[in-house]
């Protein structure tokens, strides 16, 4: 696997330009290679500041293994390294489907590897930063806002390459499926209060 940090240094610094030259070398191996590194490198970070008990509102002093145990605590490390990369990629693939269906729906012109492949290209370093991140005691929630706010416009970029549509479409296609999300969770939410209140009434 060849990582490139250039490129990740570029999308994230110039992503326009980076976008115009990226998407004629969309390939989704590439991009999945991408991310499995990303991830490890997430994972180690994270399953380090599990073992050693630093959290993002700092250390708890003691060691993660001397509340654990070493054995769990190296159990928690490699089920962290291992388990990152497989989620990172399995939150990009159902992500970038769900973002193709409305991107048609609002005619965009690309394919979903071209598409897949650009979000990737800002996906996996971004999921370095904000691990990084997550671990700086307390301004580390402030600053991961922050970078989630950049995501959401690289993202706005990279559908605006891919498809040929106009900043309003571009975020309109990402904007849609999270009112819609939002509305169903608000929905299944209430139903469920509606259900449980009888029981609760009667208990």
């Amino acid at each position: 696997m060849c990582l490139d940090f250039k490129l990740w240094k570029e999308v994230l610094t110039e992503p326009i330009k980076t976008f115009k030259k990226q998407e004629k070398k969309a390939d989704l191996t590439e991009a999945v290679k991408q991310l499995v590194i990303a991830g490890l490198i997430a994972g180690f970070i994270s399953g380090l500041a599990a073992l050693t008990g630093l959290t993002a509102l700092g250390t708890t002093g003691n060691l993660g293994t001397s509340m654990m145990g070493a054995g769990v605590g190296i159990f928690v490390f490699i089920v962290v390294l291992i388990g990152t990369p497989i989620v990172l990629l399995i939150g990009w693939l159902v992500v970038s489907a769900v973002i193709y269906l409305f991107a048609k729906i609002f005619n965009g012109k690309g394919n979903f590897t071209k598409q897949s492949y650009l979000i990737a290209l800002f996906w996996a370093p971004l999921a370095i930063v904000t691990t990084v991140i997550g671990i700086i005691p307390f301004i580390g929630a402030i600053i991961a806002f922050l970078v989630g706010l950049y995501g959401l416009y690289l993202l706005t970029l990279a559908l605006k390459q891919a498809h040929k549509v106009s900043t309003a479409k571009a975020v309109a296609i990402w904007i849609f499926p999270m009112v819609v999300i939002g509305l169903i969770v608000v929905v299944l939410a209430w139903a469920f209060f509606l259900t449980m209140l009888p029981l609760v009434a009667t208990a």
